[in-house]
């Protein structure tokens, strides 16, 4: 079995969508690089392979369009079960979101014997485009740049010119290289997160892992799983909208990886219990089912979020649940910051799951890759400072996968085109969500205190510094003599120490992940260079050049977006205006 990168070019015409070049990079072989002018050849070669080959695609959802099509129309069959899976067919693994995972091709089946190629997204193990993977690793070749539009005339199988070529080897050479660097050290798992828990295992064997996480039921699963929330990302109204002077930024050192090296995470067998959770010294942490109302204190940082609901907008935090008696589902951590930051009203306790706790589980396989981090960065060895950092961010999130999962299944049409329909309701067993719930928890509680402490001295006059914004693990503040705030743990390196980033002259924050700053990561020089920051979630880079601080506000539109949109033969991207919504 071998292991390649490839890609596909297509044309921008929605009247002629087609394959004009294609390019195959063998992962252990970076030299080893096959060409071609068509999808046909390309599934000509793939079905030639007789050592049934893994594919990877660097965002498969893209690619995935022009195989299936060709699938579809050279009669092949979708297969939902093992049944079915005979000559001439193909499974998909697409979520409910659209987030291609794999397809697999079987060309031949007789008994045993299986000829197929499996494509699979390399995007979900490297979540970079190409362009910051060969910058991140520090390679000697770049992504190029290519004109797509024209080639929208080039003839069907028309050589690729000396410049094509060079364009897209380097694509797949990027990638083969990166994947490489994964390869060498074991790691051949579908995800990043699925690698990192199957690295986790083999460091505290099985036996051991089993025991600490034991497989969830529906019911402690189904519950804990409504404690589990994202990163606090929020914009402090005072400053909303408005164009900020002078300020700093500070990050955190590796918040997760500090909360999973230093603070008590469950494990084990829960217990559950109804009403109040009484204090347990072999049970400290647990998750609370409450109904209650609440209002905002004077002068703090709301906490809260109700997804899902007709009341509220999921998410906005909530400084009052007005006449609404509400259902939360908190942790012990969150549990504790509601009642500080809140005044709660008719608060009822309905039940919870309360577990043993730990500091140890974790130190180890957090304190392999932070030493294998600090040792790339010494050696300059930037894939494995890169591979380093994507392990410390991405064990947590996989303890909290859920047991219930659409798929999403691809059909043709009469028009030829792919379609999908959503497959039934399934189930399958979850890793142990607790430790996501409670690893975010003290994630956000960090940021949220943080922030509070610079609210509160800004408002006694102790000092000049005001909190303007925070994002999972950042604080955004005005500060005009770039002062950094007292009372805070700053440092450059320690984990879990807050570091100075940057420093900004100019700032507006319209709402979360939607912001602009005139900044600058030199905090030392007195004259550094100033270059305007944009971070708009869903802006595409080619947007950029297009925003400036006067035209930055909800309601703008920007030129420069492409979508996917479906046609025959595949999909193209369409041009459109991206605009700053409310929400």
């Amino acid at each position: 079995m071998a292991n390649f990168i490839a890609d596909f070019e297509t044309t921008t015409d929605p009247k002629d969508c087609r394959v004009w070049a294609y390019a195959i990079c063998e992962i252990e072989n970076l030299n080893n690089i096959t060409y071609g002018t068509s999808i046909d050849d390309f599934m000509e070669w793939a079905k030639n392979r007789k050592e049934n080959d893994l594919v990877y695609f660097h965002n498969l959802k893209f690619d995935a369009q022009f195989i299936m099509n060709w699938l579809f129309k050279n009669g092949y069959k979708h297969a939902t079960s093992s049944l079915e899976r005979e000559s001439n067919t193909f499974t998909t693994l697409i979520n409910s979101k659209g987030l291609y995972y794999q397809i697999e091709v079987i060309f031949h089946k007789r008994g045993k014997r299986i000829n197929k190629v499996t494509f699979q997204d390399s995007l979900k193990l490297i979540p970079l485009s190409v362009e910051e993977i060969a910058n991140s690793f520090k390679l000697p070749i770049t992504k190029g740049k290519i004109d797509y539009s024209s080639h929208n005339n080039k003839p069907e199988g028309s050589p690729l010119t000396p410049e094509e070529q060079t364009y897209i080897k380097h694509d797949v050479q990027i990638v083969a290289y990166a994947m490489n660097e994964f390869y060498k050290m074991g790691f051949n798992k579908m995800t990043i997160g699925a690698c990192a828990l199957a690295d986790y295992k083999t460091m505290i064997g099985k036996k051991k892992f089993d025991r600490s996480f034991p497989v969830p039921t529906p019911e402690f699963h189904d519950d804990v799983k409504q404690s589990y929330r994202g990163g606090f990302s929020y914009v402090n109204p005072k400053y909303q909208g408005k164009t900020l002077g002078n300020g700093i930024v500070l990050d955190v050192n590796s918040l997760f990886s500090w909360v999973m090296a230093t603070q008590e995470l469950p494990y084990g067998t829960p217990i559950f219990f109804k009403g109040q959770y009484i204090k347990d010294e072999l049970y400290p942490l647990y998750t609370q089912m409450i109904k209650c109302q609440f209002e905002l204190k004077e002068g703090k940082i709301p906490t809260i979020q109700i997804k899902y609901s007709y009341d509220f907008r999921g998410n906005e935090y909530l400084t009052t649940s007005g006449d609404t008696e509400v259902v939360l589902c908190l942790n012990s951590i969150d549990l504790e910051l509601f009642l500080e930051q809140y005044d709660v009203y008719n608060l009822e306790y309905i039940s919870g799951w309360k577990f043993k706790a730990t500091k140890s589980l974790f130190k180890d396989y957090v304190n392999k890759w932070t030493k294998n981090k600090i040792q790339a960065k010494e050696e300059k060895n930037h894939g494995l400072y890169l591979i380093s950092k994507l392990f410390l961010n991405s064990l947590y999130g996989k303890f909290g996968t859920d047991t219930r999962l659409k798929e999403k299944i691809p059909y043709f049409t009469e028009e030829k085109e792919v379609k999908y329909k959503d497959s039934e309701l399934k189930t399958r067993e979850g890793v142990y969500v607790a430790v996501a719930s409670f690893v975010t928890s003290y994630g956000r509680r960090t940021t949220i205190k943080a922030a509070q402490k610079i609210m509160d001295d800004y408002a006694r006059g102790k000092s000049k510094i005001q909190f303007a914004y925070a994002d999972t693990d950042s604080l955004h503040c005005v500060s005009p003599d770039f002062e950094l705030p007292k009372g805070l743990n700053i440092h450059s390196n320690n984990l879990g120490a807050w570091k100075f980033e940057s420093k900004f002259t100019k700032a507006k924050f319209l709402r979360q992940k939607c912001y602009i700053e005139n900044s600058t990561e030199d905090v030392k020089n007195e004259a550094p260079e100033y270059k305007l920051k944009i971070t708009v979630a869903g802006m595409p880079k080619e947007c950029y050049q297009f925003v400036n601080f006067r035209n930055f506000k909800i309601g703008a539109t920007y030129r420069g977006k492409k979508v996917p949109k479906t046609v025959p033969n595949g999909i193209v991207l369409e041009n459109i205006d991206f605009t700053i919504k409310e929400v």
